[in-house]
């Protein structure tokens, strides 16, 4: 049974897969301890190491799990936060360089591949070159400043949308500031290759460096039978000297059914009969109170649209027949029912993320929504898991 190392673990949605396809799940790093409750309660076999990937002691809790077995398979999505496309991207955010802690575990283990997955942000994210020289380092410090000033503007404007008190006048001040810094920045694109290159190529290149053939392609969790068109760019690295191959999944479903695949699942087929349940704690069927003027918004708003027309994603009223979009925390402002008059429940959530009934969330129903919103869907994982259990 191959033995696998699965980092930023989250509530578990990378390794559900491979848990279900036979694969043994040695150990688990987790950075948040109360997220790190729902992986121990779903999977209590697997040793769940909680702390910090960048701290040494952590690093050495996870070589000291693996000093008498060999590891097999890295799994792991460093956080996605500084790649996202929704809302700010700061190329020097810490959590932008993640990745390296991984290069470094993967180094030290040597396994015979790894998996990673990011979210499509990723593909077009560019990073400071691994060495600059003085000069190529000032120019960009210089981006840098604007990138954090432009930051620090969409954090303002974020406030000033959620406190009308405020004024239109702070308002245009601030849109004014957002337009300057975007000129500024503009501006600067002409010297990128001066001092960045593709992320991507960088990731790629760490790996290559370590002895690892690396390749990458963005996947369609609603082409795995996911009722959900959440797209992950999944890295596969494989040992030079195995002369492994491991392929991509092949697509089940499209759009239309049609070539011989079944048709996308509907956010209807996937959750329709947990409509009318009673609210039930014990599988995450909580309901949340709404007041009388937020659900008369919801009353007047249809499918495809947002009860905020300023926003596209969060309070999304989803399409009955069609996959949802990428379930994502929201800060509470998650998916509008398509039939009720609520947003959506933990568990009706959970379902859009292909989690089975019986896989427990662990904590607060906002802690609930934040690992939802985090993890891989387990149909798609599943997909992987089985072409890389082909492979060994």
């Amino acid at each position: 049974m191959a033995k696998v190392l699965e980092l930023f673990g989250g509530c578990g949605g990378l390794g559900f897969g491979f848990h279900e396809q036979g694969f043994d799940i040695v150990a688990c790093n987790e950075y948040d301890p109360n997220i790190a409750k729902t992986y121990k309660h779903n999977f209590p076999e697997t040793n769940v190491i909680v702390g910090d990937i960048t701290d040494k002691s952590v690093k050495q809790k996870i070589y000291d799990v693996f000093s008498k077995s060999l590891c097999d398979i890295v799994l792991g999505g460093p956080p996605c936060v500084a790649y996202s496309m929704s809302g700010k991207r700061n190329s020097r955010d810490p959590r932008g360089k993640l990745f390296n802690d991984y290069v470094e575990i993967v180094k030290m283990l040597n396994p015979k591949a790894f998996i990673m997955e990011n979210v499509k942000g990723i593909l077009t994210m560019m990073h400071d070159k691994q060495e600059l020289t003085p000069e190529e380092k000032v120019i960009a410090d210089q981006y840098y400043l604007l990138e954090k000033e432009k930051e620090n503007l969409l954090e303002e404007k974020k406030n000033i949308s959620f406190n009308n008190e405020i004024g239109t006048e702070k308002s245009e001040i601030n849109k004014q500031g957002i337009k300057d810094v975007n000129k500024q920045i503009a501006k600067m694109k002409t010297q990128f290759p001066i001092f960045r290159m593709k992320l991507t190529d960088i990731i790629k290149k760490r790996f290559n460096d370590i002895g690892y053939s690396v390749k990458m392609e963005l996947l369609n969790s609603a082409n795995y039978g996911v009722p959900q068109k959440r797209e992950r760019v999944i890295f596969i690295g494989t040992r030079n000297d195995l002369n492994i191959d491991i392929n991509y999944p092949t697509e089940t479903h499209n759009r239309d059914g049609n070539n011989g695949k079944l048709k996308w699942v509907s956010v209807k087929e996937a959750i329709d009969d947990l409509k009318d349940l009673p609210e039930d704690g014990s599988i995450q069927q909580i309901y949340t109170k709404h007041n009388d003027k937020f659900i008369e918004k919801i009353e007047n708003t249809p499918q495809g649209k947002s009860v905020n027309p300023k926003y596209t994603e969060a309070f999304f009223r989803c399409d009955e027949d069609k996959p949802s979009n990428t379930v994502k925390e929201n800060h509470g402002g998650v998916f509008i029912h398509y039939e009720k008059h609520r947003v959506m429940t933990p568990r009706e959530l959970a379902r859009l993320q292909s989690f089975p009934d019986d896989f427990i969330f662990k904590g607060s129903k906002s802690s609930m929504l934040v690992q939802l919103g985090n993890a891989v869907p387990c149909g798609l994982s599943s997909a992987i898991a089985k072409e890389v259990l082909n492979a060994l």
